[in-house]
């Protein structure tokens, strides 16, 4: 048996499951109840003076309608979604814009489950990483919503963390057709001060919620992509994220009572703590959440 070198470790990612699997596999019926109808959880796109709550359906179609725009995905044959969640955005690729095929990858059991339950022959979910997956045939267009932020892990130093992001953004331009486009949604950290209070909520998210969950560096992410995929355009929406999750904070409000009597008084403690630390931080510009458009290169 051959011994993997450091560096060969070092390239991969290695998702801690049980971790993903303690945030991401709390009941279905609970995150229905905290996301509404459309089951999506990244930010939305409101209009002037639409209400948080009434509105967050359709903000979150709007947003799912932008990206497939951004990708080139409409009429695509093959679609790939890397952190799939409950498949909302491929159930919309396929119904909507006339996408002929979408695979979904997540680590989640419960929301692999949900994913079948939908119905639709036309998305396929696995329960499987970005690292174990192999295409049968390259994709038309990728996906990655507020998912890579699980990929690394917190405590590699700077330079392994570099390598494991160039194995990401390695494996997706295997996956993809040359000039394929492929949207990234993640949360980055600023390099700003901290207060006490801060670093405390920071350590909650560390340790209770997302333990391991590394926040990239936009600079960590351009160094990953780097001679693979020609940037089309980066945007920082903050402010769509940070009013998903006070529109979530309204709805958990709204049915805490069905939510204590689903998954108990800590579980919903956890996700309210955690929902107004990340409004929190987007809005005092602690943290960012970037829309990434590239095109994979030749």
């Amino acid at each position: 048996m051959t011994t993997a070198s450091a560096e060969e470790t070092a390239s991969r990612v290695n998702p801690d499951v049980d971790a993903i699997r303690h945030h991401y596999e709390v009941g279905n019926d609970f995150y229905r109840l905290l996301l509404g109808p459309t089951m999506m959880y990244s930010g939305g796109y409101w209009e002037p003076g639409e209400g948080l709550r009434e509105a967050l359906d359709r903000a979150q179609e709007r947003k799912l309608d932008a990206f497939a725009d951004l990708a080139g995905a409409s009429g695509a044959k093959r679609v790939l979604d890397i952190g799939c969640g409950w498949g909302t955005l491929l159930d919309r690729l396929t119904t909507v814009h006339g996408v002929g095929r979408g695979v979904g990858l997540t680590l989640s059991r419960t929301q692999q489950e949900f994913v079948h339950g939908l119905g639709n022959e036309r998305i396929e979910a696995r329960v499987e990483s970005w690292e174990e997956h192999e295409a049968e045939e390259p994709y038309d267009a990728a996906f990655s919503l507020n998912s890579l932020e699980h990929f690394v892990h917190s405590s590699l130093p700077p330079r392994e963390r570099t390598k494991r992001y160039r194995a990401f953004f390695g494996r997706v331009h295997k996956a993809l057709r040359p000039g394929a486009g492929f949207v990234l949604h993640t949360m980055t950290a600023e390099a700003l001060p901290m207060n006490r209070a801060l670093l405390d909520d920071l350590k909650f998210l560390q340790r209770s919620e997302f333990e391991g969950c590394h926040i990239p560096h936009l600079h960590e992410i351009s160094l990953g992509m780097e001679g693979l995929f020609d940037v089309v355009e980066i945007r920082n929406e903050r402010e769509s994220f940070a009013k998903a999750c006070r529109a979530w904070l309204e709805l958990l409000a709204q049915r805490r009572d069905e939510a204590v009597a689903l998954e108990g008084e800590d579980v919903v403690a956890r996700f309210e703590r955690y929902l107004d630390i990340f409004a929190y931080t987007l809005e005092d510009r602690f943290f960012n959440n970037f829309r990434i458009t590239v095109e994979r290169r030749s």
